[in-house]
């Protein structure tokens, strides 16, 4: 059974691709290229949402400020934060003992799916 993916980031090549290879998987994506976008589909989505993909830099809100939106609406959301960088020890901090993990950029979208398939037998 497939999941719902909120897949967040700027880079419109990796929204095309992963939403390519999540649909591909049976996953229905929904998906926003900047903070503020992300912002109103949470507030149309929140419910429905089964895990997160989030670029952490974003323009105009950073990736942190629309993590703290999802996660107060939905403190046990799965989510995974990608970035071509390193992120911060503050954001590593929370992200470690949580629902959450970091896939560092360039990645293969099968190393996605494998989250994907984890947070799917993790659900209750």
């Amino acid at each position: 059974m497939g999941l719902t993916v909120f897949l967040v980031d700027d880079e419109g090549q990796i929204l095309r691709l992963l939403t390519r290879v999540l649909t591909r998987a049976g996953h229905t994506v929904i998906t926003a290229e900047d903070g503020d976008r992300a912002q109103e589909l949470l507030a149309e989505h929140a419910d429905a949402i089964d895990i997160l993909l989030l670029d952490v830099v974003l323009p105009p809100r950073g990736g942190e400020e629309v993590l703290d939106a999802v996660l107060g609406r939905r403190p046990e959301l799965p989510f995974l934060l990608i970035s071509g960088d390193q992120i911060s020890d503050d954001l590593s901090q929370r992200v470690d003992g949580t629902q959450g993990g970091f896939l560092r950029k360039p990645f293969h979208p099968d190393k996605v799916l494998e989250v994907i398939a984890q947070a799917a037998s993790a659900s209750p």
